[in-house]
């Protein structure tokens, strides 16, 4: 089954339904499309390398032999899920909850593609084949940077398989730039070029995903990790129950540590239960975690309420975040189902 919501057609952004993000990694077919830029014609051959110092090189999939395959399950998240919970909502792709996939992803470690980097590098900036007019009127790829931290880690992946499948040309064939933890603008589709360079990269996506006006992050403050969120997979919205034993079940994830517990509300937040969570043990560290709880509701209007919190300590809020460009939204999930008499 497609979990699909079309948002807009040129470029092209779908959103997966709620009842897709029960936890289980979702095909190619079914997962969401984020898109900034018009999708390229056609996949490019590779991607260039330039390192200060050393002399270019050309990187296809034929370069990867010598390297070892790795296979994660992640969360893959936009920036702006969540956007339309916002009062009011800013400007920007209408995501409701729906910007959000856990898929299987293969590939080879980015570390090990580019080896260590010089003394002076600061950061490495990934150029995407795709390229369009912004809203300022300027004419640009895709372009975006991580810190030289993050790119000497273990976690980016230069990935080739998305579900076991070929990455196709909607998520950035042939090789696709994987960010596990945070928001899906650093996993670049399409790499045409990775440059590590000796000053801080200010390109226009870079400078789009920051924090303005936000009541928790400090001002033009980079957007980074995930935050922590669980959502709803079942029963869904409007959906009539009868009485008796109800599973409520879903998933969670976050980008700063592991979920550690998920706790479910029928009575509009004043108790809350916890859920069981079933994790997947090779799944891996950014891998959802599953959740299920048994509740009994009354006959009658029934709102169902889940709030995950990371072992870092952080929760979800039961009010919206909100900045003027409607980043990072993580507030609690609510569903409204009517029970009847069975």
């Amino acid at each position: 089954m497609v979990f699909h919501r079309v948002i807009t057609e040129n470029p092209p952004n779908t959103g997966v339904r709620v009842e897709g993000l029960s936890g289980e990694s979702l095909s190619q077919q079914q997962m969401y499309v984020r898109s900034n830029l018009p999708t390229p014609l056609s996949a490019p051959a590779g991607f260039e390398v330039v390192i200060p110092g050393r002399s270019p090189r050309f990187i296809t999939t034929e370069q990867f032999k010598p390297f070892q395959e790795v296979t994660r399950e992640i969360v893959l998240e936009c920036a702006g899920n969540g956007r339309t919970l916002m009062d009011p909502v800013p400007e920007g792709t209408a995501w409701e909850l729906d910007g959000a996939s856990p898929i299987e992803v293969t590939g080879y470690r980015l570390n090990e593609v580019i080896g260590i980097l010089p003394d002076e590098v600061v950061e490495v900036v990934f150029t995407g084949a795709d390229f369009g007019t912004v809203p300022n009127g300027q004419r640009v790829p895709y372009q975006f940077s991580i810190s030289r931290e993050l790119a000497e880690s273990t976690a980016p992946i230069l990935a080739t398989h998305i579900g076991g499948d070929p990455i196709s040309l909607l998520h950035g064939a042939p090789i696709r730039l994987i960010v596990p933890g945070h928001y899906a603008m650093k996993s670049v589709k399409w790499l045409v070029r990775v440059e590590a360079v000796t000053t801080p990269f200010r390109g226009y996506f870079v400078e789009k995903y920051r924090y303005l006006r936000d009541n928790v992050a400090p001002e033009y403050s980079p957007v980074g990790e995930i935050c922590v969120r669980s959502v709803i997979a079942s029963p869904i919205e409007d959906e009539p129950v009868a009485t008796g034993l109800l599973e409520v079940k879903g998933s969670a994830w976050s980008g700063a540590s592991e979920v550690s517990t998920v706790e479910v509300s029928i009575d509009g937040g004043d108790t809350w239960k916890a859920a069981e969570l079933f994790r997947n043990e090779t799944g891996g560290r950014w891998a959802p975690v599953r959740w299920a709880l048994i509740v009994e509701p009354d006959p009658g209007e029934l709102e169902i309420i889940a709030r995950a919190t990371d072992a870092a300590g952080n929760t979800q809020p039961t009010e919206p975040r909100w900045n003027a460009r409607g980043y990072a939204n993580n507030v609690v999930q609510r569903v409204n189902v009517t029970v009847f008499e069975a």
